[in-house]
């Protein structure tokens, strides 16, 4: 089992601070879709949660999966 810290910055080694979870929008259409058939062009379109990182040394921004 690997003891390294989940939470270190992969560039600078730095531990990484949790801003929250944000909700990232996928699917969906873009274009000139949603002017063609409105809301119906967005039935596709889902929230995926991620958690964000950020590093207070090099400045990296990660996102990961909620545990």
């Amino acid at each position: 089992m690997s003891t390294a810290d989940p939470d270190a910055c992969l560039r600078c080694g730095q531990t990484m601070t949790n801003s929250g979870v944000e909700q990232i929008r996928v699917g969906g259409t873009s274009g000139g879709w949603k002017s063609m058939f409105g809301e119906l062009a967005e039935v596709g379109e889902g929230m995926l949660p991620l958690e964000l990182l950020v590093c207070p040394n090099c400045r990296r921004v990660e996102f990961r999966r909620p545990a």
